[in-house]
């Protein structure tokens, strides 16, 4: 199983700059993209509960991330992405069940089976309000957050 760390330096932000939050998160990063979640999957990891997002492919969007209920367009949290583990075979799903949460009756019903890459969060953070955010139907993994948001989004996690 293969373990891409990714490179963050694409999202970081000066210290100093208006939209660079002061939080536990990252100081130095903002959310310039928002990934599209399961609601069951991102309560789970708003809850500590899971620290893998199973997807069908891997994805080089690194750093901090908003995350989305699906369906509800709004933030309803922030996380940081930190590497990409693909192609798991369906054995080692079964075994990291406690790092997804997807349960054994869901991965032997086959229907999933394409989502053998798990995308790693880490220090997920809930919002204490969700923040509205637009996003065109039919959109199921990221959305570009416009700057209004990024800005409501950095004074939500300062």
């Amino acid at each position: 199983m293969a373990v891409n760390h990714l490179d963050e330096s694409k999202t970081r932000l000066a210290a100093d700059s208006p939209l660079a939050p002061k939080s536990s998160i990252e100081a130095t990063n903002v959310a310039i993209k928002g990934l599209v979640i399961d609601s069951l999957h991102v309560d789970n990891i708003l809850a500590g509960t899971a620290t893998w997002e199973m997807r069908s492919g891997s994805t080089n969007q690194p750093g901090l991330v908003a995350l989305i209920n699906q369906g509800s367009g709004q933030i309803v949290g922030v996380a940081n992405l930190v590497a990409i583990k693909g192609s798991i075979s369906y054995q080692d799903r079964l075994n990291n069940a406690n790092q997804h949460r997807i349960s054994e009756e869901c991965l032997r019903l086959g229907d999933i089976d394409n989502w053998d890459v798990a995308w790693i969060l880490e220090n997920a953070q809930p919002l204490l309000t969700p923040i509205n955010c637009q996003h065109l139907d039919g959109i199921d993994i990221w959305v570009d957050l416009e700057p209004q948001v990024q800005e409501k989004l950095a004074l939500a996690i300062a």
